[in-house]
């Protein structure tokens, strides 16, 4: 992966851009505590489970692909389904199957 260095323009921001950033901060301000009443709800939802998760590039959409391929080929319900699959024979350790349906 290639990483390219750049440099920063640093300079004043202009009134119009104070002025908008300022609206944003506030607007942004004042969605917070419904966010956090909606992540606890969410959370709350989810009692007793850890959530684990990866991101693939679309390098790797190769992956992505054979991971879809496997669940349609092992009546498994998502891509959750065939991590936990894959992670009980690489662990060697019993993971009770999800029923299909279920995230």
């Amino acid at each position: 992966m290639v990483h390219e260095v750049r440099q920063r323009i640093v300079r004043p921001a202009t009134p119009e851009e104070k002025e908008r950033h300022a609206q944003i901060r506030e607007k942004t301000e004042g969605e917070v505590p419904e966010l956090k009443r909606w992540a606890r709800e969410a959370a709350a939802r989810h009692a007793g489970r850890i959530p684990v998760g990866t991101v693939f590039g679309e390098e790797e959409a190769d992956v992505v692909q054979a991971i879809d391929h496997y669940a349609a080929g092992h009546a498994l319900a998502n891509r959750s389904a065939v991590v936990r699959e894959a992670l009980a024979q690489l662990l060697r350790i019993d993971i009770q199957r999800q029923p299909s349906g279920q995230r």
